[in-house]
């Protein structure tokens, strides 16, 4: 079974090209509050800059991401540090953590009940969460183009959204069947800049990064027209002052089990 899309991640590109996911998700730490000497999961922890910080705070954190390569690079880079290769559908933990941390990985697990109840049994009761993930209409404008660019090259399935991208009461709602309680919850819109570069442009580096089992299946031929489609979709609403600004919104949750 498919449990989520299957990105292939450049771990040093990643850190190179979107800071704005680790500064986006920064404050996050400040709404947790870490406490010394909690025990803390950093649920889809990437590279592990923000387990760092987390760290850094004091608290026992153990990273857990379903990439090999993020992981590779978060153990080189912060070889004190504990990680380990989990999905966030199936943890195997059980009342272990006093709080989840989660930044910009959530939407990558569609299975977000299986999920939601996979965090409650890792959490001790009174556990904390809090969490920030791409909220409904995110990169809408870029989901958009990317299926303007595959009507140009005739592919058929020009419909591409892999990801999970909930309405606020949606998700609230998911937590709470999983046996959380909902403290708070923000949808909100946040542009984030992806320059272009010498090779291309910044939409297709962010499509290169950000759906790169889509970028893969280009041919030489298509890449071309494929993606002079997409800039000319997107362009009107998203380059602004010589930048690319992809349309992300925000969720961002806080809450706790019972």
């Amino acid at each position: 079974m498919n449990l989520a899309p299957q990105n292939h991640w450049d771990p040093k590109g990643y850190d190179e090209r979107t800071g704005f996911v680790g500064e986006g998700g920064a404050p996050l730490i400040e709404l947790l509050a870490p406490r010394p000497g909690e025990r803390v999961l950093d649920l889809g922890c990437g590279t592990g800059k923000l387990t760092r910080a987390l760290a850094n705070r004091g608290a026992s954190v153990l990273g857990v991401d379903a990439s090999s390569e993020m992981l590779a690079e978060a153990r080189a880079a912060q070889p004190e540090l504990e990680f380990a290769l989990e999905r966030g559908e199936a943890l195997p933990y059980d009342a272990e953590f006093d709080a989840i941390f989660s930044n910009a990985a959530l939407h990558w697990m569609p299975r977000a009940a299986d999920v939601a109840a996979s965090m409650a049994r890792a959490l001790r009761p009174g556990g904390r969460l809090v969490a920030e993930l791409g909220g409904f209409e995110n990169v809408a404008t870029v989901r958009a183009a990317v299926s303007a660019g595959l009507a140009a090259i005739g592919r058929r399935e020009t419909a591409f959204n892999p990801w999970y991208f909930p309405r606020l009461g949606e998700y609230a709602a998911v937590l709470e069947a999983a046996g959380f309680v909902v403290r708070f919850a923000r949808w909100f819109e946040r542009p984030s800049p992806m320059p272009d570069r010498p090779e291309q442009s910044g939409i297709a580096d962010w499509i290169a990064i950000f759906a790169s089992e889509l970028s893969a299946t280009l041919t030489p031929e298509e890449r071309p027209r494929f993606f002079a489609a997409v800039e000319a979709h997107a362009r009107p609403r998203l380059f602004r002052d010589g930048i690319w600004w992809i349309d992300y919104v925000r969720l961002r949750v806080g809450a706790q089990t019972r």
